[in-house]
C-alpha cells in the first residue's frame, strides 16, 4: 500500500515526537506529503494584556522650590499571546531540516480525537501516525485515549506508536 498524505497529530509530548520520527520515515519511503497537526481547546483565544509603567509619585523641585505634579502616565504597551501562532511556531520547529519532502503545519480547535478525524477527512490523509502514552487500567478509563478514539473513527489506517515502556 502506498501512502500519499500522512497526517501527524502532536501534543508536543515525547511519544508524539517519537511518532513524528516514524511518520517521517514512512513519508520518505512513500514520497508522501506530511501535515503536522496540533489541536487546541475550542475555547482558546488570543490573550491581550495592557502593561503600563510604574506609577510616578509627586516630587519636589529644589530649584523652583515647589512641588511637582504627577507626570503623565506612559503609553500602555500591548502584549498579545496568540496560542495558535505559538503552536504553529512549535510545529515548524519540530520538523527536522534534513526532511526534504513536502509538509505543512496546521492548528485546529476542538476535541482532539474528533478534530484529528475531521482534519484527516478534510485533508484527504491516507495515513495517520500518532503517539500513544500507553495508559492502561484505571488511568485509561479515567483519562480516555485519544489514539483509541481516532483508531475507531478514522477514515484511513492509523499507526499508533508507543514510546518507551512504563512497566
Amino acid at each position: 500500500m502506498t501512502f500519499t498524505h500522512v497526517l501527524v497529530p502532536t501534543d508536543f509530548s515525547d511519544p508524539a515526537n517519537h511518532a513524528l520520527h516514524c511518520a517521517l520515515e514512512e513519508a520518505t519511503l512513500h514520497h508522501s506529503r506530511v501535515t503536522l497537526l496540533h489541536v487546541v481547546a475550542a475555547h482558546t483565544e488570543t490573550e491581550v494584556y495592557y502593561v503600563t509603567g510604574a506609577p510616578t509619585s509627586q516630587g519636589f523641585d529644589p530649584v523652583a522650590g515647589a512641588r511637582l505634579g504627577p507626570s503623565a502616565p506612559p503609553h500602555p504597551t500591548v502584549v498579545r499571546r496568540d496560542h495558535n501562532e505559538e503552536a504553529l511556531t512549535q510545529l515548524r520547529d519540530l520538523m527536522p531540516e534534513d526532511f526534504h519532502g513536502t509538509w505543512t503545519a496546521e492548528v485546529a480547535a476542538g476535541h482532539p480525537a474528533e478534530t484529528i478525524v475531521r482534519m484527516a477527512e478534510e485533508r484527504k490523509a491516507d495515513l495517520i501516525v500518532m503517539g500513544t502514552h500507553g495508559r492502561t487500567g484505571l488511568q485509561h478509563v479515567l483519562l480516555g485515549s485519544v489514539a483509541e478514539k481516532v483508531v475507531r473513527l478514522a477514515p484511513c489506517p492509523v499507526l499508533t506508536v508507543r514510546h518507551g515502556r512504563t512497566s
